[in-house]
């Protein structure tokens, strides 16, 4: 690993360089300030890295003057989309609020002595300490007067590129992640498709006191699973079967993912730990009344289920867990953060093992063009925590991706060789 890390590492970059990128037009004096929703004020202090891989897509865009205007035009679109999405070029303060003071995001540009195609070859973790705009054991944890964004541009000797977006977590969730995309790459390749942020006015509040949470050290193990629409189908059959009503996608492979890695921990520890599954989900479409799905923030909740002992760890059961959890949430007209808190305190670390899930399935991550074509991989970094699943469309949306997270090879390795999980599953 650590071989292969500097093998690349030492062809890193041609040149680097940073800017600040301003918003277009000045933010009105009536939106100065922007105020954080309870479930904001909570969420950690670390960015969400998105990486797009686009190919080259012509001779041209070796040519250095293609790659300058390229560049420029993005910058000049990222502007534009920053006038919109305007508390993203502020600062945070005393963590109750945004000030929309136009300072701008940070913009990095890198030239990379490599193709794309090396890169991709590569370990997952050694291709993204090369294009993210931190280091992955640093786990993106910002200051409050760091850019709330931060956007690096890699350009590759073959001409392709990898654009990764890091946005603050307290900013938004990944619903909100995916229409500023949609919004810029719109802008960018001049369609005039632009769908605007609708904003949601949060009474001022005074910061909400939370331990300081310290992140654990990046050593956990992450390998990428495919799953064929063609095997989920086969998977929905089987939930199904056993009284399930329609079982959906995301339903029916979380719960097998979930109860694969409680069959792992206990192949490691010899017996059968107690753990719960933390799904997070998408509230827009569950609230009264529902949210536009361009509403910028997070609102998120999460499902949980628990896992006491093991005869709970069968596939219908565990779907059926996640329904009721989802029935529950839906039709509330605040998100309330104390009922958050309430509900994630009933469930001790030192019980139960928490695996923690989220899906960016139908957020059409591999359609953002910017007029380079579609990306021919979109990556987004696990810098929390392990025990952690990332579900994601694959690039032609014939399946599901999930990129999994474990404590350790021993568990990884029994998860991979589960004969339930290969029934459906390929590793890449």
């Amino acid at each position: 690993m650590i071989r292969k890390y500097f093998g690349i590492a030492a062809r890193r970059y041609h040149a680097f360089s940073r800017e600040t990128i301003k918003p277009s037009t000045p933010t009105p004096s009536h939106l100065k300030r922007y105020n954080l929703s309870s479930i904001d004020m909570v969420m950690f202090r670390n960015y969400i890295p998105l990486v797009f891989y686009f190919p080259n897509s012509s001779n041209s865009d070796r040519n250095p003057t293609k790659i300058a205007e390229k560049t420029s035009q993005l910058k000049h679109s990222l502007s534009k989309t920053l006038a919109q999405y305007y508390p993203f070029a502020g600062r945070f303060t005393s963590g109750a609020y945004v000030d929309c003071n136009d300072q701008g995001i940070e913009f990095q540009e890198a030239r990379i002595k490599s193709k794309l195609s090396e890169v991709l070859e590569k370990d997952n973790d050694v291709a993204l300490d090369l294009v993210l705009p931190f280091r992955l054991e640093q786990q993106g944890v910002f200051e409050n007067d760091s850019s709330i964004m931060v956007v690096r541009l890699s350009h590759f000797d073959c001409g392709g590129i990898a654009l990764a977006v890091c946005l603050s977590h307290k900013a938004g969730d990944a619903c909100t992640f995916s229409t500023f995309l949609a919004y810029w790459a719109a802008v960018t390749r001049q369609s005039g498709e632009e769908v605007s942020p609708h904003f949601i006015s949060s009474p001022a509040n005074d910061p909400i006191a939370m331990p300081e949470v310290v992140l654990p050290k990046r050593n956990w193990v992450t390998k990428r699973f495919v799953f064929p629409n063609t095997k989920i189908a086969q998977l929905k059959n089987v939930v199904a079967s056993s009284g399930v009503e329609n079982p959906s996608r995301v339903e029916s492979l979380s719960a097998l993912l979930y109860k694969c890695a409680m069959s792992a921990k206990s192949s490691s520890t010899g017996s059968f730990t107690p753990s719960a599954m933390f799904q997070v989900t998408n509230m827009r479409d569950k609230m009264n009344p529902p949210l536009p799905i361009t509403t910028v923030g997070n609102f998120l909740w999460h499902l949980c289920v628990p896992t006491a002992n093991e005869n709970e760890s069968n596939l219908n059961s565990i779907v059926d867990q996640i329904k009721k959890a989802k029935k529950e949430v839906t039709g509330v007209k605040v998100l309330d953060v104390k009922d958050l808190i309430a509900l994630l305190s009933k469930f001790d670390a030192r019980i139960y093992k928490g695996y923690y899930f989220s899906s960016i399935c139908n957020l059409e991550m591999y359609k953002m063009d910017f007029g380079w074509g579609k990306p021919v991989r979109v990556t987004l970094a696990d810098v929390q925590f392990s025990n952690s699943v990332i579900l994601m469309d694959t690039p032609s949306g014939d399946g599901i991706e999930a990129q999994v997270s474990l404590d350790n090879e021993q568990e990884m390795a029994a998860f991979k060789h589960d004969k339930e999980l290969s029934a459906y599953a390929s590793l890449q």
